[in-house]
C-alpha cells in the first residue's frame, strides 16, 4: 500500500506563535497582578512558615559552636573564681588567727601591770557559762588562790578569785550577784560599799544628801587603788531619804580574753 505525503506549507501564525503570546501574556498578568500589595501578602503570608523554619535551622546551627565555646569558657572561669574564693578564705582565716595572737600578745605585754601579777588567758566567759563569771587556764599550781584580785588592765579592778583547782580558776566579777566590794569616791574620797545586782550591773543605796554624780568613778583597795565600777544613774526617792547608785563594770567583759591575778599576801 502506497500513501502520499502532504506536504503543508509554514504558517507563520501557527501554534508556536501563539503558544508565545500566551507566555509573555500570563507573565504580564503575573506581574500586574502580584505587584500589588495584597499579592505581595498573599504570597508571603503562604511561604513564611517556611522561610521561618529556614531561618530557625540556620540560626540554631549557627550558634552551636558559639555554645561550646561559651561553655568552655564558663567552666574555666567557675574552676579559677572556685580557686580564688578557696584562697581568700584561707587567708581570711590566716588574718584571724593572727589577729587574734597579736591581740593576746599586746594585752599581755602592754596592760600587764607592773609588780608581781600572773596573767592568765580567760577560756569560758558568759554566755558560755553563767553571767558575771570567768573561767581562768591556771589555777592553785599557777600561783592562783581563792580571794585575789582579777584586774582586766593595771588599773581596772573585775573581780576576786572565788574556787580554784590545780590547773582552773573561777572568778566572780563585782557585778555577781551579792558579791560586796568596799571602795571610794575618787572625786570625792567618800567611802562606799557596792553591790553586784546580777548581769553585769552593780548597784548601792545612800542618804538622798551623799555627794555623788552620774560619771563618777569608785575605786576599790589593794596594793593599788584600782577602778572598780563606774556611776550610770541615779534614782532619787525623796520620801524614804535615800537615793539608788546604778553603776557598771569599768570593762566590757565580752572584748577581755586575758586577765592578771595580784596575789593576796596572807598573814
Amino acid at each position: 500500500m502506497i500513501f502520499q505525503i502532504k506536504h503543508t506549507k509554514p504558517n507563520f501564525f501557527g501554534g508556536s506563535f501563539f503558544k508565545i503570546l500566551l507566555t509573555i501574556f500570563f507573565i504580564l498578568i503575573l506581574f500586574f497582578v502580584f505587584n500589588t500589595n495584597w499579592a505581595r501578602s498573599f504570597v508571603s503570608n503562604i511561604f513564611y512558615p517556611f522561610l521561618k523554619t529556614g531561618d530557625f535551622f540556620y540560626g540554631t546551627i549557627g550558634q552551636i559552636p558559639k555554645y561550646f565555646y561559651n561553655k568552655n569558657e564558663l567552666i574555666k572561669e567557675n574552676t579559677e573564681l572556685s580557686n580564688k574564693i578557696e584562697n581568700l578564705y584561707n587567708n581570711i582565716a590566716d588574718y584571724e588567727s593572727l589577729k587574734y595572737e597579736n591581740q593576746k600578745l599586746r594585752q599581755e605585754l602592754g596592760l600587764k601591770p607592773t609588780g608581781n601579777f600572773i596573767t592568765t588567758a580567760v577560756i569560758a566567759k558568759p554566755p558560755q557559762i553563767p553571767l558575771d563569771s570567768l573561767f581562768l587556764g591556771k589555777g592553785t599550781e599557777g600561783g592562783i588562790n581563792n580571794g585575789d584580785f582579777v584586774l582586766a588592765s593595771e588599773r581596772v579592778l573585775i573581780g576576786k578569785i572565788v574556787k580554784t583547782s590545780k590547773n582552773r580558776a573561777t572568778a566572780s566579777l563585782n557585778s555577781f550577784a551579792g558579791v560586796i566590794t568596799y571602795g571610794f569616791v575618787a572625786r570625792t574620797d567618800e567611802p562606799l560599799e557596792i553591790n553586784g545586782a546580777g548581769g553585769g550591773n552593780i548597784e548601792t543605796k545612800v542618804p538622798i544628801d551623799f555627794d555623788i554624780i552620774v560619771g563618777d568613778k569608785i575605786m576599790a583597795g589593794g596594793s593599788l587603788n584600782y577602778l572598780a565600777a563606774i556611776v550610770g544613774n541615779i534614782e532619787e526617792d525623796n520620801p524614804s531619804g535615800f537615793k539608788k547608785i546604778l553603776m557598771s563594770l569599768p570593762a566590757n567583759i565580752s572584748k577581755i580574753n586575758i586577765v592578771f591575778v595580784e596575789p593576796i599576801i596572807k598573814q
